[in-house]
């Protein structure tokens, strides 16, 4: 699946040009940390000039995910959403100013994955999703998958039991949102070419989903009683 590109300033500059003045854009967005340290996710707006943080100025550590809020813009910065990240509670920059165009209101996250001691193509970085939550039929639920494992990880395959979801998933990559019966629910990632019932799988657990509910899983580095997979509920409130 292709994720929301992120957007260069001269981008930015000609999507914000065209706005008419009365125009207004909406998004309701929530913030993850897969990155190897406590930062705080801030959005931008006023060309930049202002700044909310998403997490209420608390530090999130790995594995964290803020509140949705309500984000709206004016024809200042259009439909294009910056954000960035300090680390901890302090003003050290730990990712620069990221741009992402919300082209339309819905339930978006942004997360962050990588490693701050890094300046390669490990380096930590901000992607986004938005959320798939149109109908979902009766006792089934809504599922993504990304690989933010490690860079040199490779190509991966996921599994959902027996079922293959995709195949030869790179690093930053997701699946398609797929629908799925609520009893196939655990989640087996393995390198690109071996089968689910390998012995030495990348990550491998159990989701634990109700009918209608939409999950997030991330294949990333945790503990061990967490199969290297951090799954979040991101049904949205009705």
């Amino acid at each position: 699946m292709k994720l929301i590109n992120s957007l260069v300033l001269s981008i930015a500059v000609s999507v914000l040009a065209g706005c008419s003045s009365d125009d207004t854009y909406t998004a309701d967005v929530s913030a993850i940390n897969l990155v190897n340290s406590e930062i705080d996710v801030y959005w931008q707006f006023d060309k930049e000039q202002d700044e909310m943080s998403l997490s209420d100025g608390n530090g999130m550590l790995f594995g964290d995910k803020s509140a949705e809020k309500l984000l709206v813009q004016d024809n200042t910065d259009g439909d294009v959403f910056s954000f960035y990240a300090v680390k901890g509670n302090s003003k050290e920059t730990a990712i620069k100013s990221t741009r992402f165009r919300f082209s339309e209101h819905g339930d978006y996250v942004i997360y962050s994955y990588g490693r701050l001691d890094n300046d390669s193509t490990q380096a930590a970085q901000f992607d986004a999703v938005k959320i798939d939550n149109g109908e979902i039929a009766t006792s089934k639920y809504r599922v993504i998958v990304v690989h933010t494992y490690v860079a040199d990880m490779g190509k991966v395959d996921v599994y959902m039991g027996d079922q293959k979801l995709v195949e030869n998933l790179e690093y930053g990559e997701a699946t398609e949102f797929v629908d799925l019966s609520i009893d196939l629910n655990e989640l087996i990632v393995v390198k690109a070419g071996q089968g689910a019932n390998t012995d030495a799988p990348i990550a491998k657990v159990t989701l634990s989903p109700q009918a209608g509910d939409i999950h997030l899983a991330y294949i990333t580095t945790t503990s061990d009683n967490e199969g290297n997979i951090k799954s979040f509920n991101v049904t949205p409130a009705k």
